[in-house]
């Protein structure tokens, strides 16, 4: 250990002949020590939660999805059936068809999105049934359709899903009604029974309602025509190649997109909110930095005398400097890795028993996820190293820069 960080470490943990800069220096320690809990906890808790709405996505966002680029649907084809069994990436592929409808149940009326799907599109989303909350996934059973709605929808139309007696009736406006004076002349109408209902956040549970693709494009006077087409990969890592090649052999009258592109707003949101949470806290360590400046700057007063000692014993200009950058440094970075260890250990606990509650109901989590990554433990330690450098480097060099004009006046 050299002399310049025995010094430093003396001066760190002896008692001061002033209480005040014990109370600063004290103060200064804990500063960065809840700032780099903070900090870490912050991130780590983002970063679950974009890991937990990722999954939750993948419940109606498929690995690939392919829309018109032109109207709200297409037509389904044999030759448009021929192209996608050609590309060698798809695991499986889904026709889906969207659209708006007024739902009644017991005098309760309530707007959401039907969603049609075929018989494959429990295999493009197999995951769906680790979000069933109510009854089964049923869409079809002996040539009679069923419906699974999201519980929100449930919840507003009081309606059971599992166990409800009457069906479900389902309002879409007519394409060809000539006129629109009535409601029977204005909607077509459908009833159908409730098989289940899914619970994934408040953004799916109270918009959708999942139905059989064919009864749907009955409802919605559709025949043969969908408005997606949603794919499950052989291999996600190969996204861009399938891309890629859907593109090429679909054409130009159809949009392909990721997973990520079609939620991109979303993904860069989370993103961009980590970020600029992790910059306010930055921003507060960096303010709350200026006790170290302060606590430096009043021991750099107190240890003239040793200064000029350790001068007069030949201790140069640059060590005198080094000692009190190094006691900035350890002044933070020592309380930097107490906030590290005590961030580990909360956040260990909030994975493994759970410390703070979700709010709400309706996530399938009861905490708050966490995911710790050991690139933001580098980060945090990456800026705690520069705060502490810049902190201490004023006071250091005012105790250098005064060595020889004012400190050797204490030998004379």
């Amino acid at each position: 250990m050299n002399l310049e960080l025995k010094i430093a470490k003396r001066y760190l943990f002896s008692k001061k002949s002033t209480n005040a800069i014990n109370i600063i220096s004290l103060i200064s320690g804990l500063a960065m020590l809840f700032g780099t809990m903070a900090l870490i906890l912050v991130l780590s808790v983002f970063n679950g939660l974009e890991g937990l709405i990722k999954s939750l996505y993948t419940v109606f966002y498929a690995d690939v999805s392919i829309s018109a680029n032109e109207g709200k649907s297409f037509e389904i084809t044999h030759e448009l059936r021929q192209k996608l069994n050609a590309v060698s990436y798809i695991d499986a592929y889904s026709f889906v068809l969207e659209e708006n409808a007024l739902l009644e149940y017991n005098d309760k009326q309530f707007i959401c999105t039907i969603k049609g799907v075929d018989e494959n599109y429990f295999k493009v989303i197999p995951k769906f049934d680790t979000f069933m909350v109510d009854g089964k996934k049923i869409l079809q059973r002996d040539s009679i359709p069923f419906a699974i709605v999201g519980i929100g929808v449930a919840l507003k139309l009081g309606l059971n899903a599992s166990q409800s007696f009457i069906p479900l009736t389902i309002y879409m406006p007519k394409k060809t009604s000539s006129s629109f004076a009535t409601m029977e002349n204005a909607f077509n109408k459908s009833y159908i029974n409730t098989s289940g209902a899914f619970a994934v956040s408040d953004e799916f549970d109270s918009k959708y309602t999942i139905v059989p693709f064919r009864y749907f494009q009955q409802l919605t006077e559709n025949d043969n025509r969908a408005s997606e087409i949603v794919i499950r990969l052989k291999n996600t890592h190969q996204t861009n190649n399938a891309i890629t090649q859907l593109k090429q052999t679909l054409g130009k009258d159809f949009s392909v997109k990721s997973r990520y592109e079609q939620n991109e707003v979303l993904y860069k949101i989370l993103k961009s909110e980590k970020w600029i949470t992790f910059a306010i806290l930055l921003f507060i360590m960096i303010i709350a930095s200026f006790n170290i400046i302060g606590a430096l700057s009043m021991l750099v007063l107190e240890k003239k005398k040793d200064i000029a000692t350790l001068t007069a014993l030949g201790l140069q200009r640059k060590s005198i400097l080094k000692i009190f950058m190094l006691e900035g440094m350890l002044m933070s970075c020592l309380g930097a890795a107490i906030g590290m260890i005590l961030a580990l250990i909360l956040c260990i606990l909030q994975d493994k028993v759970g410390i703070i509650p979700m709010p709400g109901t309706s996530f399938l989590v009861s905490y708050y996820p966490v995911k710790m990554e050991i690139t933001d433990f580098i980060a945090v330690a990456f800026v705690v190293i520069i705060i502490s450098l810049l902190a201490a480097y004023l006071p250091a060099k005012k105790a250098g820069n005064a060595v020889e004009n004012e400190y050797l006046n204490y030998l004379s």
